[in-house]
């Protein structure tokens, strides 16, 4: 909650708005019932989004006054963004565009780009070397390779099957699953055009997890990560080649689907209590120091009402975002704005993460709720903005006639 006031203070520092506007918005945003509920799930999201918060209200300051220690600061919340979630991959490049166009000096910009590669270099490296060390294979993030291949099997599902990948042998035994997979699937009457979510990332009978599942046969000692993390650099491989190849699929079949999501992103696990479920692993009892794995039922069931309404409500915010910062330019609200450079930089974040989100990952609600914390406050003011310039159009016109009238006489 504190990383929430840091950012509206800050707009209401550097942009102004109104008294009753801000309070308006102070109330709003503290008072928005997804910080509650995403903070008591055991996860990381409440702190990516606290992260992601901080990162976005600096960039604010950059552009604003931008100095030397800011910078640096900035340098290091990126590095902590960027160890919470891979979703932080953009980040960095949205961080360097802002920098490049401060008032600062060469000599500044330089050390702060430079502070930013090097620990964000280092961090990778490190977490090459121990994905190395562990699974025998450099990478990043072994999520990547198995979230790109899932989402590339959404268009792929709907393509004509290719029987052989020719001059890639390192795909034949996984592209045969997957055919094999689709085939069962119609063979059985199943429809094998599955709606974009999780299936190919965990359903046990998932082509990808089968294909882990063969290959570790003759070892299933090995532990579970090993398993899955060896084959996240193949998973790349492939869902690059299929996405290559099935473009116009792709973007028809899992962009355009996912960018409705984003329209109106599904809640999920976000609507009930621990999945539904009403107890957890042993694990977890015994992390927690519980007496008992068996949770207590809140009064008022498992199901969290109050979230269901989020996907219809972000349904009109975002449109009306849109729609609100376009009357805001064509209002003239940009010859009009001190702050050009801010609003510039919103834009950039809201489009960047808007390509991000389609292109990455389905979309879901928690993973937009550090976006909806920022697009609100910014929503009101715009709309204000356009309303309060229009307005003032109107009066002129209105005047123009008696004022040419009286100059007549």
């Amino acid at each position: 909650m504190s990383v929430v006031l840091y950012f509206l203070f800050t707009i209401r520092y550097l942009l102004s708005p109104g008294k009753w506007l801000f309070r308006i918005l102070l109330i709003i945003s503290i008072g928005n019932p997804l910080l509650p509920h995403i903070s008591n799930f055991v996860s990381s999201d409440s702190l990516f989004a606290t992260l992601s918060l901080v990162w976005f209200t600096q960039l604010l300051w950059i552009q604003s006054q931008p100095n030397l220690k800011l910078l640096l600061w900035h340098a290091v919340v990126l590095l902590l963004a960027f160890t919470v979630r891979y979703t932080a991959v953009w980040y960095p490049l949205l961080s360097i565009t802002i920098i490049i166009f401060t008032s600062m000096s060469p000599k500044s910009k330089k050390i702060s780009i430079a502070a930013i590669a090097v620990l964000l270099l280092l961090l990778i490296a490190r977490t090459q070397y121990e994905y190395k060390i562990k699974t025998d294979t450099a990478q990043y993030a072994a999520f990547g390779g198995w979230q790109l291949a899932a989402n590339a099997l959404y268009a792929y599902a709907y393509a004509k099957p290719m029987d052989t990948i020719n001059g890639v042998q390192q795909f034949g035994l996984l592209h045969k699953i997957v055919n094999q997979h689709f085939d069962s699937l119609r063979r059985i009457g199943k429809n094998p055009k599955i709606e974009i979510g999780v299936y190919y990332m965990w359903d046990f009978s998932s082509p990808l997890r089968t294909f882990m599942n063969e290959k570790w046969l003759t070892n299933k000692a090995t532990p579970f990560f090993t398993q899955w993390a060896s084959v996240g650099p193949l998973y790349r491989k492939y869902g690059w080649y299929l996405i290559n190849n099935y473009p116009r699929l792709f973007i028809k079949h899992y962009c355009w689907p996912n960018l409705v999501r984003f329209y109106a992103p599904p809640a999920y696990f976000m609507e009930k209590y621990n999945l539904g479920n009403t107890n957890v692993e042993p694990i977890a009892a015994t992390w927690f120091d519980w007496k008992s794995n068996v949770l207590p039922i809140p009064a008022t069931g498992i199901n969290i009402n109050i979230i269901s309404i989020f996907p219809n409500l972000l349904a009109i915010i975002n449109p009306l975002f849109l729609i609100s910062s376009l009357l805001f330019s064509t209002a003239g609200g940009f010859s009009q704005c001190s702050c050009k450079k801010l609003i510039a930089c919103l834009l950039l974040f809201w489009f960047g993460n808007l390509i991000f989100s389609v292109f990455s990952a389905p979309i879901e609600l928690r993973y937009q709720i550090f976006p909806v914390i920022v697009t609100i406050p910014f929503l009101g003011m715009f709309l204000t903005a356009s309303m309060q310039t229009l307005l003032t159009r109107s009066a002129i016109e209105v005047n123009e006639p008696i004022s040419k009238a009286k100059i007549s006489t």
